[in-house]
C-alpha cells in the first residue's frame, strides 16, 4: 500500500484514540489491515516525497505531539524495513512484519488501480477533517 495512504489512515486512528502511545501502536495495527486490502504499489521516487509532504501536512494541522502525527507515523513505520530492503541494506528474506516477509502470504493481490486507496484517504480526511461537537 501506498505509505502515504498508511499514514493518513494511521493519522485517522490517532484522533480516535486521543493519545500519542495508542495512536502509534493503533497506526502499526493498521498497516497490517492496509496491507492485506488489494492496492496498487508504487515506486519509492514517488512514494517518499508523497509520504513527505503528507506527514508534513499532518505534522502542521496537528503538531508533533499530536495523537494523529503519532497514529501516522505508526501508520508508515513498519515499511521501514522494505526500505532498507529496497536500498540494499537488508535482504528481503529479514523482513519481520507479516505483510512483507518474503512468502507473501498474508499481503494482498496487487491491483491496477488505486481506487481502493483513494476511497481509504478520503473516508479518512472526512473524519479527520469534519467538525467535532466538543462537549463542556
Amino acid at each position: 500500500m501506498i505509505c502515504a495512504v498508511h499514514a493518513v489512515i494511521g493519522a485517522a486512528i490517532g484522533k480516535a484514540a486521543n493519545h500519542p502511545g495508542k495512536a502509534f501502536a493503533g497506526g502499526v495495527a493498521s498497516h497490517l489491515i492496509g496491507d492485506l486490502t488489494p492496492h496498487k504499489d508504487l515506486s519509492a521516487k514517488v512514494e517518499l516525497p508523497l509520504l513527505a509532504v503528507t506527514v508534513f501536512l499532518i505534522f502542521l494541522k496537528y503538531g508533533i505531539k499530536s495523537p494523529e502525527f503519532w497514529g501516522a507515523v505508526g501508520g508508515f513505520s513498519p515499511d521501514f524495513e522494505n526500505a532498507a530492503w529496497m536500498f540494499g541494506l537488508t535482504k528481503k528474506e529479514d523482513c519481520r512484519f507479516p505483510t512483507h516477509m518474503q512468502n507473501g502470504k498474508f499481503h494482498a493481490p496487487s491491483v491496477s488501480t488505486a481506487v481502493p486507496q483513494v476511497i481509504l484517504v478520503a473516508a479518512c480526511l472526512y473524519y479527520l477533517l469534519r467538525p467535532t461537537n466538543k462537549r463542556d
